[in-house]
């Protein structure tokens, strides 16, 4: 039988030859990524466990050094550290998440910021990825971006809202200079479903239009259409680096493509 056949792609073009891989977890597929491409592992196929998976890894000749593993596919929560207790755990994600049964619940500190992040998983992705890694750390996109935010949002003693575009949701986060007011995830599926979940928010906050800096986290060819839409309403508008249209246009996130090669590196422009 075939590799091909047997492990199913969503796109190939080449093997991955960079030492420095991300790994992007999804409902639907893992995004093994480097700076130079990206390769994806289809989850929707039945049975998936670390033998077919590490002998996918192999085949593809995925070689690794600097790596991440970042969840995408599940809710989170920011506790204040003070207020945290590791025994309430799932009783925090509870409020966000009420599909917990059978997962495990994992958290981060973000030290920047006195804040606990808490997550889950709907698997065990350190033992799924055992051949690719022997020690891997899983983290959550949102617990990663915060104190990168944290940093920029510094610099501002006004409101920012930054918003992350990514494949059927985006991420809003509300910073009043390095303190962060919201953190939280909407649906779209197009412009129009962006703008509204989007200025439902931000009528809650009382941001008026062109009172407050908004910051688009990248910017990609796929959403020219969600920053045309929302110029014509607010046009204090600004990106941070990468400014790159010609990654792939199916990649689901494609700022995490490039964010931690170069996270102490991005800035605004």
């Amino acid at each position: 039988m075939g590799i091909g056949q047997q492990f199913l792609m969503l796109q190939i073009d080449k093997k991955i030859t960079s030492n420095d891989l991300s790994i992007l977890i999804f409902s639907d597929r893992i995004a093994f990524c480097t700076s130079d491409q990206t390769l994806y592992f289809n989850l929707e196929k039945k049975n998936v466990n670390p033998e077919n998976l590490g002998t996918w890894v192999k085949y593809h000749n995925i070689k690794k050094k600097n790596y991440k593993c970042i969840l995408f596919e599940s809710k989170g929560v920011i506790v204040p550290q003070k207020l945290f207790d590791e025994s309430n755990k799932k009783l925090y994600l509870s409020l966000t998440d009420d599909a917990l049964k059978n997962k495990e619940i994992h958290t981060k500190s973000i030290t920047s910021s006195d804040q606990v992040f808490v997550f889950s998983q709907s698997r065990d992705w350190s033992l799924l990825l055992k051949d690719l890694a022997f020690d891997i750390e899983t983290s959550h996109f949102a617990a990663e971006l915060i104190p990168f935010l944290s940093k920029i949002s510094d610099e501002n003693l006004k409101k920012s809202v930054f918003i992350h575009l990514r494949k059927d949701f985006f991420d809003l986060f509300i910073y009043q200079g390095s303190q962060l007011l919201l953190f939280n995830s909407f649906p779209q599926q197009n412009e129009e479903e962006f703008l509204y979940y989007l200025f439902f928010v931000l009528e809650q906050f009382f941001l008026k239009t062109n009172q407050f800096l908004a910051i688009f986290l990248g910017k990609y060819h796929q959403y020219q259409k969600y920053y045309s839409a929302f110029k014509e309403f607010h046009t204090l508008t600004n990106f941070t680096y990468p400014d790159d249209s010609e990654i792939e246009s199916n990649h689901p996130a494609p700022f995490f493509n490039y964010f931690f090669d170069y996270e102490n590196n991005i800035r605004k422009v």
